[in-house]
Order: structure tokens, then sequence, then C-alpha cells
């Protein structure tokens, strides 16, 4: 027996009249099979908007209203087609004798790792049960542009605790040339991040998300296919492990301990941090990722934020998902600098901040009498560092407006109150002077790019 989460997309049951309803009454026939061959199966579906819309557009009162309601709230689909969706559904299982149930999905559920906990517990008892589990992204509810159905689907894959996830489409596979005659058998996580495909579809994902979304599965353990919806018996061939369909994605290790799964699957990566092969190394010797082996910051993003952690000279190898320590622009000021340099750097972002603060109650700002080498001693050990990173970061220090300063040191104090209480009590950083006393060196040695505890570091080979 296993436990199979299919994703439907909208591409795949499309039809000039809205929805496809033989393919999607055959797929509902294909998963009633299978569950009576023992198989725990979840559906995660889209179509809700697509048919929203052509209720508005052809059927009631508002007949001919979709363009100005759409325009009005663009959520208002999604809203209408929903509950017709699901008793479409509905009829469709009850006529070959499943019970359904539906759960709708919202960024808000995925930011937390109580409610998905709670949500994989709901789908393994309600699939165990002999249901099947309707799960859609909740449009009505979110803005368009912040969850689709293939992050969604992994989502309920990792909660769920499920070894298998197909990605149903409109074409059976996926395609290196537009022709689409070249079809990809068989891919790695990072292969799958690496390769550039031909979109086939009109659904919202494309094929890139499906092949994005895929690799973070299979770097949980879960095992992905990307196939058509309207193969002859899609469903029945996906869960044998020798049947040749679609694309297939393997999955790299056993699927994650509960504990682990929200960061490492389920929570929306916010944006990346790059780090080098020594950072990697230690990492997967279960060390934590300190900012010297941090080399580039994709993305804006708060201290807390979950992030994924790239190779930086190939950032299609996916290493692990973590929660960050420091805001993004923190995490590029002090990237690839030293202990010693991590501290200069902050002396001299708290003496901008603070010096006039502590003279004439007024902020100082970036002045150059503030950040003068010849002065300050912080200043002149940044600069003069041996490393490209210290010039880099005391040139971005002498550039900052005073109000850069303050929203970095504000941001600073936020995400690590400790670091900057040492700073602050000890008062060298107004003269140059980096703190030496236990309590600053402590600090600064236990500054992390990524929270220790948070830490998923997924299987691979180093290159």
């Amino acid at each position: 027996m296993s436990r199979q989460v299919i994703k439907l997309g909208s591409s795949s049951i499309a039809s000039r009249d809205g929805l496809a309803l033989d393919v999607i009454a055959g797929l509902v026939s294909q998963i009633a099979a299978a569950q009576r061959a023992g198989h725990e199966i979840i559906l995660v579906t889209s179509g809700a908007a697509r048919l929203g819309r052509r209720l508005l557009a052809f059927e009631g009162p508002t007949a001919g209203a979709a363009p100005a309601l759409e325009a009005v709230a663009t959520a208002m689909p999604a809203a209408v087609g929903q509950p017709a969706l699901m008793a479409l559904y509905r009829q469709l299982a009850a006529a070959v004798g499943v019970e359904v149930c539906q759960i709708l999905v919202s960024r808000s559920d995925l930011a937390s790792a109580r409610a998905m906990a709670d949500l994989g517990h709901l789908l393994r008892e309600a699939a165990g049960r002999g249901l099947l589990p309707i799960v859609n992204g909740n449009d009505a509810a979110d803005p368009l542009s912040a969850l689709d159905n293939d992050q969604v689907a992994v989502a309920v894959a990792v909660a769920a605790g499920a070894s298998r996830l197909l990605f149903l489409t409109d074409v059976r596979a996926a395609y290196r040339d537009s022709s689409l005659s070249e079809r990809i058998v068989r891919l790695t996580p990072d292969e799958a991040r690496a390769v550039r495909v031909t979109d086939g579809g009109t659904g919202r994902g494309g094929m890139g998300s499906k092949l994005g979304a895929a690799a973070r599965a299979a770097c949980c353990g879960v095992e992905c296919v990307i196939g058509s919806a309207t193969e002859p018996g899609v469903v029945a061939r996906s869960l044998n492990p020798r049947a040749r369909v679609g694309t297939v994605i393997r999955g790299t290790g056993a699927q994650l301990e509960p504990s682990r799964r929200w960061i490492g699957g389920i929570a929306y990566s916010e944006g990346s941090v790059h780090v080098n092969r020594e950072a990697e190394a230690s990492l997967r010797t279960g060390s934590t990722l300190f900012l010297s082996g941090v080399k580039r910051v994709d993305g804006e993003f708060p201290a807390g934020s979950v992030v994924e952690l790239v190779d930086v000279r190939h950032p299609e190898r996916l290493l692990g998902r973590g929660s960050v320590a420091l805001p993004a622009s923190m995490l590029r000021l002090l990237r690839a600098l030293s202990p010693h340099q991590v501290a200069c750097a902050i002396s001299i972002l708290l003496r901008l901040r603070y010096a006039g603060t502590a003279v004439t109650g007024e902020p100082a700002g970036a002045t150059g009498a503030l950040i003068n080498p010849d002065v300050y001693k912080d200043c002149r050990e940044l600069s003069d560092g041996a490393s490209r990173a210290s010039q880099e970061a005391f040139a971005q220090l002498a550039a900052f407006s005073p109000d850069r300063v303050s929203d970095l040191a504000d941001s600073l104090l936020l995400a690590q109150p400790g670091l900057c209480t040492a700073f602050l009590l000890d008062r060298g950083f107004l003269d140059g002077q980096v703190p030496m006393g236990d309590a600053a060196r402590r600090a600064v040695r236990n500054v992390h790019a990524v929270h220790r505890e948070s830490l998923v570091v997924y299987p691979g080979s180093t290159r």
C-alpha cells in the first residue's frame, strides 16, 4: 500500500465549455480503482477559477458581467467556482462509490508549522478511512500571485508523508524542445532545477513550476512523476515503479521526520542563500551556517524567514533550507566576513547610528568623520582586510545614507538584541574600538546566518 498525492492542473481538465468532464470522470474512476487496490489517494485540484469564469459569463443573473467583476475582484471566479467544482467531484465520486472531503489551503496555513502538522494528520486520517481528500489553494482569499497549486501539492505531499506525487498536465512529460519530441524520462532533483524545458499547457504554473516543485519534493524523499491526464491508466501506472510513464524525478533519501517537514518542504521560501563548498561540508557534518560561508543573498526578507540554501557555483544544487537569523540586508553586508570582521562592521554601523545621539541627542548618520580609517581602528581593520568581502563591506558602510544606517541598525537590534546590547554596554564602538569583553566575543561567535535548530540539509553527493 502507498500514499500518493495527485495534482490535477487547469490545463489538463480544460475544455471550450469550461472543464473536460470526461477527463475528470475518468480520473475519479481510476482513483477509485487505486483505492480499492489498497492505495491512499489525495487529490490537489485546480479548475475552480476556470469554472467560476464560465458560470459568471454564461449563467444566472450575472451573465455577461465577468469582465467587470474581475476588474473589481479577481478572486470572484474562484469564489463562485469552488462550490460548483466540489459538487461536480462529489457527484462523480459517488457514482464510483467514493466519498470526498474538501480542504482549502491558504498562504497563512503554509506559514504555520502547527497548522500544517494538523493538516497532515487530517489528510492521513481521511485517506486511511477510504475518503478522497480534495485540496485546493484558497484563491478566493489569497492573491492569485501568492499561491499556486504546484506548491500546494508539494506541501500536501510532505505534510501527509506521501511516498509519491503525480503531476497531471496536458502533455505526456517534460520536453527539451518546442516540437515536443525529446521527452525527458528521468531526472535528479538537481537536473530538474537546472533543465530548460518548453512549457506546455495553459495553467498558471507551467512546466518550469512543476519541475521546481518536484525537485523540492524529491529532496524531501517524495518521488515525483509528471504525466498526461488523458493517458490511459495513468494513475495505476504511476503507482507501478516499473512502468514507463511521463518524467520521473527520483526522491533522494528517506522522507523527512515530522518535526522537519515544515521547514524542509512545506513553508514558502522567501529567498536563497548561496554558500561555498566549505560551508556545505560543515553543514553535512551537523554544524551551522556561519556568515563566512555566505557568498550571495537573493531576495528581500526579514529575520526568521525560511530560505533555500544553494551551492554558489551550481545554484541548481538545492542543499537544504532554514530560518535566517538576520534580515537579507544585514546578510548582504556581513556575508563572507570572519568573526572579527563582523565585529568591526557592527561596531562601525552602531557608531554611525548612535555616536551623534550620545553627544547631541540626534542620529549621526553616515558622516565621513565617523568612518575615517585614520581615526577609527575598526574602520582601518575592515578596509585593510585581505578579503574582497571586507573591503566591500566597508565601502557599503561608507556609502549608506542616514536613513539606511538607521534601518540596518534597528533591524540588527531586533534580530540580535543580545549582540547589540553587548556592544552598546561596552561603548568602545564610539571610539572605534571593537569590544573585547567576554560577552561581546561570545555574542559575535554566536552570530549565525541560519538558526541552528532550523536547518534541514538534504541528502546529496558533493561534486
